[in-house]
């Protein structure tokens, strides 16, 4: 049985995701400008996904 991530490595992977997943982006020709629409697009998701699991009763 595999223990759980520390917060420590949790955080590493989550900036080495990061930091690839921006590179990635820059090398595609994505601008700054747009690279900040993605992240909000996708902090958008999130919310709402959080919204219909804290209401499903909503949906």
């Amino acid at each position: 049985m595999n223990a759980p991530a520390s917060p420590e490595l949790l955080r590493s992977r989550n900036q080495i995701v990061a930091r690839s997943f921006y590179r990635q982006l820059r090398s595609e020709g994505f601008t700054h400008r747009q690279i900040i629409e993605l992240s909000a697009a996708l902090i958008d998701l999130v919310t709402e996904d959080l919204r219909e699991v804290e209401a499903p009763e909503a949906r």
